[in-house]
This record gives structure tokens, C-alpha cells and sequence, in this order.
């Protein structure tokens, strides 16, 4: 069955090109943005609008000197309270560092962004507004490291739990609401932190290894899982376990996957988790574009089958039915649906062919109805879906 989906546009801000997280809360889709200061905009469930940016990010203009965007990137959560838990990220390179938007031989190529820019009816990105024209001028000292932050919607204040090292940001941050504590990975390099949302303190654990994952998760236990790759070992993918219990970071030696696969837009290992309702935990990869079943007590995968052709499983997440609504496929991402209870699954394709590259970020779940964020599109792209019963 083909799904047909519904793009809206957070327009306003010429430096915002993609949207790199959701969540929902009370009527809203709070969506975190690649952009500037601005990088959270609320989206109007009953209007079917967004609505004023927040200034969620006010120091970065003083803090660098050129423009280095920000990003809420797969770092959204929230707290039951309501309060949004919020990591800083950074437009990086994956080898730590700034793009440059120039004319060298370094520079990123922006033609796919100028050019769904153009169809969707929109100027140009300016490039003096997205980055940096030379990177050979830039002086890396002024990247301070990223925040993470606490926002309250009903009040709009801002709270600051703490900061990441030196010249890292936050590449994904999961949050477990029970016990007020928010885990981690950054950007720059791959360090995994825990954030104390009571105390106010984030604890650096150091590097992990090479980049292995896009996404945490924390399973029901309060136990941490993630993945970390051992380049000189076999390349493989192995069981990253952090245990609040134990307080450290387990490199474990168990394998997930004996070959990894290539990286796909960057992104290599996991790509994303769920935990479902019933305690069980899911995991898509990048490179291979394949849904497993993770078990925590043999610390091993159960493969469920290729769900995305060409790499990636983006996004996740379970309906009122306790089946899981996914996004994967590269470039040009579709929909499927997996019941766990029946072993079913099922695969609707793309939800538009308007574009030749169409791949998503994280997804929200609201009465039948997928939303799903749009990455590098160039503009905030939101994309509704309806869903078959």
C-alpha cells in the first residue's frame, strides 16, 4: 500500500537546513534543528504550523567568531515533568572539524541543498550564513564544547545541567526519564558522557573507539547500550555496555556483527533503537539496512530481515497496537511496520517521489499519523504521514 506524505516547511530561518530530532508533547512537535541560535521550533499539531523559533542557543554567536551552525541532533528527550532535555551539537565534519562552504577542494558540496531549496520555492542558501568560506582561517580553540540544557516549554526557561569537553558537541543523547540521568556521545570525537539531570553535573567517560553508532539506547533495567568497532581487531561491531550500577564503560567482547558494512552517509553500526513496550529491544543498522532483535542477557542478535535497501534505519517507534513504525532505505527513504507479537512485517515504500534524496531523522507518533524529520533537505522539512489501521 502506498503512503502518500505531507511536507511542511519551517521556512522562516535561513539557517535552517534540516531538522535532526523530534518529539511530542502535549499537541506540539518539538523539533530540533540544524540552524543557528535558533535551533528548537514547536510545529502547531492543531494548525498544522510552526511557530516562533526559540532561542534555545544564545551564546554561539559570542562564542565563535565564524559561523559554525548548531544542531539538536538525535538529542531531544524529555522528562516527565514536560521539560525537554537538550544536547548541543555542532555541524562537524565526521573527522572533528568545521565544514567549509568555499571553492577548495575541501569544500562540502551544497547543489543537492540549493536545489530542493529551489523546487520547494526558496532563495538560495546563503553561504556567508552556513559556514565557513576558508577553513584554513579557522581557529578551532573558539568550539568550546556543547551544553546540555534543560527547557520548559510552559515557561520557556532554560537550564544549563552542564558541558561537554573541549571542542566536542553532542552527536546523540538518550534519556531516561525514571531516573533523571541522560547518556551520551559526542562529535568531535567519540566520548561517551553521563549528564545528571538532579545534580547538574555531566561526568566525561573518554573516547569510545571509532564512530560505531547514531543512537543509545537505555533498556527498562536502567542499563546503557550502545556499540564500539575494533578497528585493529577484525573491524568488528561489538556490545558497548554502561551499568549506573557499576559506573564505568564496558567495552564488552561480544559481537554484534562480524562485518559492520559500508558507511552510508557517513554512519556506520547502529543506527537506531527502540525499547518496546514489552521490554524488548530493537536495533537498526546503517550499513546494512537490517532489523534485529537485541538480547540483553546474551548480549546478541536475532536478524528480522532487510528492511532498508540501500543502508539505514533511521527512526523507530511503536504504535498504539505495540507494532514499530521504521523509516529506512537510502537515498530515498520508505516506511514499514513491523508486529513483533505476529512477526509480521510490512513494507510501504516511499511516502513521496517529488525528490531524489529523501532521508529522515527521527520520527514522532500522534493518532495514526507519522512525523517524521527531515535531514540535509536544505530547509525544515517535517513530513506527515497517515498511516493504514
Amino acid at each position: 500500500m502506498a503512503l502518500k506524505g505531507i511536507e511542511h516547511i519551517h521556512g522562516s530561518d535561513s539557517q535552517a537546513i534540516a531538522i535532526t530530532s523530534v518529539v511530542h508533547r502535549k499537541g506540539k512537535i518539538w523539533c530540533g534543528l540544524t540552524a543557528g541560535r535558533y535551533c528548537l521550533v514547536p510545529f502547531d499539531l492543531a494548525t498544522r504550523k510552526f511557530e516562533t523559533p526559540v532561542d534555545i542557543f544564545p551564546w554561539v554567536e559570542q562564542e565563535r567568531p565564524q559561523v559554525v551552525l548548531s544542531k539538536i541532533h538525535n538529542a531531544l528527550g524529555m522528562l516527565d515533568d514536560g521539560r525537554l532535555v537538550i544536547g548541543e551539537g555542532i555541524l562537524y565534519t565526521w573527522d572533528g572539524i568545521p565544514f567549509e562552504f568555499g571553492a577548495s577542494d575541501i569544500s562540502e558540496d551544497l547543489s543537492h541543498l540549493q536545489e530542493r531549496r529551489k523546487i520547494s520555492g526558496f532563495p538560495p542558501v546563503q553561504m556567508g550564513r552556513v559556514g565557513l568560506r576558508s577553513l584554513a582561517t579557522f581557529d578551532l580553540r573558539c568550539m568550546k564544547g556543547g551544553k546540555i540544557v534543560l527547557f520548559d516549554p510552559e515557561t520557556g526557561g532554560v537550564e544549563m545541567v552542564g558541558r561537554v569537553p573541549f571542542t566536542t558537541y553532542v552527536q546523540s543523547m538518550t534519556v531516561d526519564s525514571a531516573r533523571r540521568r541522560a547518556y551520551g556521545h559526542t562529535l568531535g570525537d567519540a566520548h561517551f558522557f553521563v549528564a545528571d539531570l538532579a545534580r547538574g553535573t555531566v561526568e566525561d567517560h573518554g573516547r569510545i573507539s571509532m564512530f560505531a553508532f547514531h543512537n543509545l539506547v537505555v533498556a527498562q533495567d536502567g542499563v546503557v547500550y550502545g556499540a564500539w568497532i575494533d578497528m585493529d581487531r577484525g573491524d568488528k561491531l561489538r556490545v558497548l555496555r554502561y551499568d549506573p550500577a557499576k559506573g564505568f564503560v564496558e567495552r564488552l567482547p561480544n559481537v554484534l556483527l562480524d562485518d559492520p558494512g559500508p558507511r552510508v552517509q557517513g554512519n556506520r553500526g547502529v543506527d537506531q533503537w527502540l525499547v518496546h513496550s514489552s521490554g524488548r529491544v530493537f536495533v537498526g543498522m546503517a550499513g546494512n539496512g537490517h532489523l534485529y532483535e537485541f538480547d540483553p542477557r546474551k548480549l546478541s542478535l536475532r536478524d528480522l530481515g532487510l528492511v532498508g535497501e540501500g543502508g539505514r534505519v533511521t527512526s523507530m517507534i511503536e504504535d498504539e497496537q505495540g507494532r514499530i513504525v521504521f523509516s529506512a532505505g537510502f537515498p530515498v527513504m520508505g516506511v514499514g511496520r513491523y508486529d513483533c507479537h505476529l512477526n509480521r512485517m510490512e513494507h510501504f515504500g516511499p511516502i513521496t517521489n517529488r525528490y531524489d534524496k529523501v532521508y529522515f531523522h527521527g520520527a514522532a507518533y500522534v493518532e495514526g499519523r507519522l512525523f517524521l524529520a527531515e535531514t540535509d533537505s536544505g530547509a525544515g522539512s517535517l513530513w506527515e504521514v497517515p498511516l493504514p489501521a
